[in-house]
């Protein structure tokens, strides 16, 4: 397999015959075209696509999506990143005309065992969990920009944009992100996320950047493929052409009462999500090298903490990735909620997830948490005497 990822990332024309017999199972080929950007394979990919979405656009609007098709579909898009020919910018345009209509179709829910879950989303790749297909093309043109940064995808980003408007915006603001300077990419940007109709098209692409630590440097995090289906993962992690503008961060940082708030959503320190929430966004943007914007960010997530009777994750890992010292009262508040659904076993994994504190000084709040729920003012399911002594052991370790 690796001899043939090796050969399909060269323009090899001989080999066009055998991807044409691999891509007749998308299933099977996946893993070895899908981290590729020759031509050859996106003509080829693209004649596929082609023939799939005109027979798909056949269907009448809201049709349900069998499981062959739709295992097909998802292998298709997930070979489709990086994918710059002019067969594969047919592609995108095919589907820019008809998004209202390829978004309308479902997934079959008796088929595919999804009753009690929507039909209308997709999980087309780690980063890219939970989307409709309207999210999803915008955002595989995202992932494909960051896989080459390929001029022709680029000006296609601008072309989409400009004849459709909506979420082709994505891909525009991720490549000026990746080619332009950060204070002229906030200044035309900024009044994007400021509009309530586009804002989320600017905080899609936000949600796949981070913050690196180790390189104290701003990078795109953005997971492709699925460890789960067939081995297909892969990252794409290019920088930032400059870091952005801590203005990004005010922005994000305001009105903290006026909000939705993010509830039990995690932010992962792995890979970007298309989540579309303020809190989780700004807590991976935030350079944790900038003191001052620090301050400002834990004083916006203190308030959001008080205003959440049901104080998720989100704000219990935020605040402690800020050094905030009085995590205690904020891991008190998180487990005196039943929204939260909290166990003994959720006890034990914050006390080591969210402190920085010694095993000695985790153990002692474990078991007053543990007297609390004797006396009857906290309730923690499944708080057992042998299985208390058991994680406060291991807590000590």
């Amino acid at each position: 397999m690796a001899a043939q990822r090796a050969l399909a990332k060269i323009d090899y024309e001989p080999a066009a015959a055998y991807w044409k017999k691999l891509l007749k199972s998308p299933q099977k080929c996946e893993k070895i075209l899908n981290h590729t950007f020759s031509n050859t394979v996106s003509d080829l990919l693209a004649d596929q696509l082609l023939a799939f979405l005109q027979t798909f656009l056949q269907k009448k609007p809201g049709s349900k999506i069998s499981l062959e098709e739709h295992e097909t579909l998802l292998a298709l898009l997930g070979m489709m990143p990086g994918k710059a020919s002019e067969k594969m910018c047919e592609v995108y345009e095919l589907v820019a005309e008809h998004i209202q209509k390829v978004s309308s179709f479902k997934r079959d829910s008796e088929v595919l065992k999804l009753t009690y879950r929507d039909t209308s989303i997709f999980n087309i790749s780690n980063t890219l969990e939970g989307v409709t297909l309207e999210q999803a093309f915008p955002m595989i043109l995202v992932g494909s920009v960051l896989m080459d940064g390929d001029i022709r995808l680029q000006a296609l980003a601008c072309k989409l944009y400009e004849q459709y408007g909506g979420a082709w915006l994505s891909p525009v603001f991720a490549s000026a992100l990746l080619t332009k300077p950060a204070g002229d990419v906030f200044e035309v940007f900024s009044k994007y996320y400021k509009d309530p109709v586009t804002q989320r098209f600017i905080l899609n692409v936000l949600g796949t950047v981070k913050f690196d630590t180790k390189q104290n440097r701003h990078t795109f995090m953005f997971g492709w493929g699925h460890m789960l289906r067939n081995d297909t993962y892969f990252s794409l992690t290019p920088l930032l052409f400059e870091d952005l503008d801590v203005r990004w961060i005010e922005l994000l940082a305001a009105d903290p009462e006026k909000k939705k708030l993010s509830g039990l959503i995690k932010t992962s320190y792995y890979v970007g999500k298309v989540t579309g929430e303020f809190d989780d966004v700004l807590g991976d943007l935030l350079p944790l090298n900038n003191e001052i914007c620090c301050q400002k960010v834990q004083s916006y997530f203190l308030k959001r903490a008080i205003l959440d009777d049901g104080i998720g994750a989100t704000y219990v890992g935020i605040l402690y990735r800020i050094g905030y010292e009085d995590v205690e009262s904020i891991l008190m508040k998180k487990w005196s909620q039943k929204e939260n659904a909290t166990s003994i076993w959720n006890v034990s994994s914050d006390l080591q997830s969210f402190t920085h504190w010694p095993a000695q000084k985790r153990a002692v709040l474990f078991k007053q948490v543990g007297q609390l729920v004797q006396e009857k003012k906290l309730k923690i399911s499944y708080w057992k005497p042998d299985t208390a002594e058991e994680l406060k052991n291991k807590l000590l370790k």
